[in-house]
This record gives structure tokens, C-alpha cells and sequence, in this order.
């Protein structure tokens, strides 16, 4: 039986974060249904049995990967949700923090992209549905503050959505979209990454300034 996390020592955490680390990557290369715990454990340079440590299967570590997924979103925008700002500019800095975060922790991201179209229209999962549903609605969660921002705007004038639920969703589709169409080249600076977060947030918000 895996420990619960807030059990672990720091050596224990460290070391499912590298596991975390390399079962996204493997995720990424191979797909979720095909990569494989060999695969991870070739990924890290250890062995089978360091991941069968810290997880009992593939499906946890899935679930691992997305919810650090998700975190690294997280992370990155309740900082500017307690900020005072104009709703459009909250939204702008919210949407800009959001791509940057796709492209920074690009294989998490694509990962619990591919991975939750498997489970949801694919492969069977059982029980572990539960925590599937659990995540999904983390990432609803997310959602949320980007709604809200738009209901803000809506109120005082500066935003147009004639219908928050559908604003929000085109906008997280089309911040999401960048896992699909983005390449790390090895030239590419952090410059290079803002001004592509720069560029696709004022894209996509502009269209609904009031």
C-alpha cells in the first residue's frame, strides 16, 4: 500500500517527484496507454522497483501527474486573483500566467490532455473513476477563477461574455490548444516563451473587451 503523501519524508517526496517527473515525460513520448513502468524507470535510470515503491500502478501515477498538473496552474494564478486590478488586465495576466505555465511544464500538461480522453472515452478505470471525477472537478475548479474575473468584468462594463460558462470554456480551450501546436525549439529563450504568452493571451481576451 502506497504511504500517504503528508507521511513521507523529504527523501521520499523528492524522490516521487522525479518519478512524477519522468512518468510525464513518458506520457508525452509514448502516450499514456502505451508508455509503460519500464519505460519510467529507463526515464529516471533506476529501476522498476523504485517506482513500484512509491505507486502500485500506472493509473496513480497518472493521477499524481495531473494533480501536479494542475498545481503548477494553480501556483501560478491565485497570486494575480488577489490582486487589484481592473478585471480585463486580472484577465490578461491570468490567461499570459496560464500559457506560460503550458509551455514551462509543457509534459505534464500535454499528458493530462491525451490521458483524460482515454479514461473518459476509452479505457475502464473502475473505482478509480472516482478519483478521475475528483481531479475533473479540480480542474473545473480552475475554471472557476476565470469565470469569475469575466463576471466582474461583465458587471462594471469593461468585459462582454453574453454567456460566462461558454466565455470561459472557449477561453480555456484556447489557452489549453497551445499543448497541441507548441514546439521547444533549442534556440528558444524564456524572451521567446513571453512573448508567445503575450501574444496568445491578448489574442484570445481581446475578444471579450466590451
Amino acid at each position: 500500500m502506497t504511504a500517504p503523501q503528508a507521511l513521507l519524508t523529504k527523501r521520499q517526496l523528492a524522490s516521487r517527484k522525479e518519478i512524477i517527473e519522468a512518468a510525464a515525460v513518458c506520457f508525452m513520448k509514448y502516450g499514456l496507454e502505451k508508455a509503460t513502468m519500464d519505460d519510467m524507470a529507463r526515464e529516471l535510470g533506476s529501476t522498476k522497483g523504485r517506482v513500484y515503491h512509491h505507486f502500485e500502478s500506472k493509473n496513480q501515477i497518472f493521477f499524481a501527474v495531473y494533480r501536479q498538473a494542475m498545481q503548477y496552474c494553480f501556483d501560478a494564478v491565485e497570486p494575480i486573483m488577489q490582486q487589484a486590478l481592473p478585471p480585463p488586465e486580472k484577465l490578461l495576466r491570468m490567461a499570459r500566467a496560464h500559457a506560460i505555465v503550458m509551455m514551462e511544464t509543457l509534459p505534464f500538461q500535454r499528458s493530462i490532455r491525451q490521458g483524460v480522453n482515454v479514461y473518459l472515452h476509452g479505457q475502464k478505470i473502475g473505482v478509480e473513476r472516482d478519483v478521475l471525477n475528483e481531479l475533473i472537478a479540480r480542474r473545473n475548479d480552475y475554471e472557476d477563477l476565470y469565470r469569475a474575473v469575466l463576471q466582474q468584468g461583465v458587471e462594471d462594463g469593461s468585459l462582454s461574455a453574453p454567456d460566462i460558462a461558454i466565455a470561459g470554456r472557449a477561453i480555456m480551450g484556447a489557452l489549453n490548444s497551445l499543448v497541441d501546436w507548441y514546439r521547444v525549439r533549442p534556440d528558444q529563450t524564456g524572451a521567446d516563451q513571453i512573448r508567445i504568452a503575450e501574444t496568445l493571451a491578448e489574442t484570445i481576451i481581446n475578444g471579450v473587451l466590451a
